[in-house]
């Protein structure tokens, strides 16, 4: 399984590697992102298998499966790095962060063998198939059924808001394939090659003018039974491990992210002279009180992954901060730009005003990925403060 079983390396290694890693950074030819979005998939994803020829990808990961059994403090001391660099993030993070993870602790030596390594060289990219249109936050709903034959499951149903679905290699899918179960049983977790007869991606543009999510219709998809992970109808726990991962792990860089582009607001200002009304100092240190609140819960995230307690929770409560931070940010960052947000190609204050128009139209949906800021103040409400259930 992923490395989050050791104890916290010291500081000193972490320092001796961080300098390595911005040694490496600093002779690295960083691509410059273009704008069209099928292009800027494709330079993504050599960059991905750049980082992973040169050994930064899979830190935390085995070395029998082509890791470097490191531990998540050197991965998130590498994603820092990434960020202070300017550098984009590896593509396949769904497989990185969300998918792989829930793999290596259920998965078969075989299924192990056969996906982590090309997941890792992002030779086949990963997308998550558990939303539906009546089942997004409440996930035990959905309808998307798998009819058990022989050494085959027959899927048939649609997923939505699928991340990526049209570069994706395979999905991880669930499929209720026990209809006489209780809701919460007899779902099965799958690993399904998107290029199996029977399925169709529909790209939906977002607000940003991206395609990044996507309808997937499964129209009596064959999926060999040797593609289950877990137990068949036993999917519900690793339904749980794979959203604590992406609630938990995901924040976390998120918030190395969010630091990077404060640390770009409030260095333009400077730069600039910009005599700001005290209102936007206010407002400027409020996000600051933000990030700086949510670095400390990191660290506590950090500590939890180390020990596997994943999932938790706490979870939620790493959700919950994420979207408040980046909305409150990028709302910020919106108010800068003033009249010039309706002039995208300016920049105002050395600000990219297209860049940090889009970054606020995406931080509209960090209280929707990932589960609902409603179902996350619930889960917290009940599992860590102990309160009633709300009535159904």
């Amino acid at each position: 399984m992923v490395k989050d079983d050791v104890g916290l390396p010291t500081a000193q290694e972490i320092s001796e590697f961080r300098s390595h890693a911005r040694n490496w950074l600093q002779q690295a030819e960083i691509p410059l992102l273009p704008a069209e979005y099928d292009e800027r998939h494709r330079v993504l994803r050599e960059w991905h298998r750049a980082l992973y020829e040169a050994g930064w990808v899979g830190l935390q990961w085995p070395s029998e499966y082509g890791g470097h059994d490191l531990t998540i403090a050197h991965q998130l001391a590498f994603t820092e790095e990434l960020a202070r660099a300017g550098a984009p993030q590896p593509v396949g993070s769904i497989g990185l962060e969300v998918v792989g993870p829930t793999l290596l602790r259920y998965g078969t030596q075989g299924q192990r063998e056969r996906f982590v390594q090309p997941l890792l060289a992002a030779e086949e990219l990963w997308c998550q198939g558990f939303s539906e249109p009546g089942a997004g936050s409440d996930l035990a709903s959905l309808r998307t059924r798998g009819v058990i034959g022989d050494d085959q499951i027959i899927v048939t149903g649609q997923k939505v808001w699928t991340s990526w679905a049209t570069y994706a290699d395979f999905c991880a899918v669930l499929a209720r394939t026990d209809p006489e179960a209780p809701k919460h049983k007899g779902i099965s977790y799958l690993l399904v090659d998107m290029r199996s007869p029977g399925i169709t991606v529909r790209p939906i543009v977002q607000l940003t003018g991206d395609a990044e999510f996507c309808e997937v219709f499964f129209d009596e998809v064959s999926v060999p039974r040797s593609n289950v992970l877990g137990e068949l109808h036993g999917g519900w726990p690793l339904v749980m491990n794979t959203l604590g991962h992406e609630r938990a792990e995901y924040a976390v860089r998120r918030r190395l992210e969010n630091q990077l582009s404060f640390n770009q607001i409030l260095g333009a200002l400077r730069s600039h002279g910009h005599q700001h009304s005290d209102d936007v100092a206010e407002q400027i240190g409020a996000v600051y009180a933000h990030l700086r609140g949510f670095e400390s819960l990191s660290r506590q995230t950090v500590k939890r992954l180390l020990a596997g307690n994943i999932p938790s929770p706490l979870d939620s409560v790493d959700k919950l901060h994420l979207a408040d931070t980046e909305q409150h940010l990028f709302g910020v960052a919106l108010d800068l730009l003033g009249p010039h947000r309706m002039a995208p190609s300016s920049r105002p204050l050395g600000l990219d005003a297209a860049q940090v128009i889009k970054s606020y139209l995406y931080g509209r949906a960090a209280s929707v990925y990932g589960g609902t800021a409603q179902i996350q103040r619930s889960i917290v409400g009940e599992r860590l403060l102990g309160l009633p259930r709300e009535a159904r």
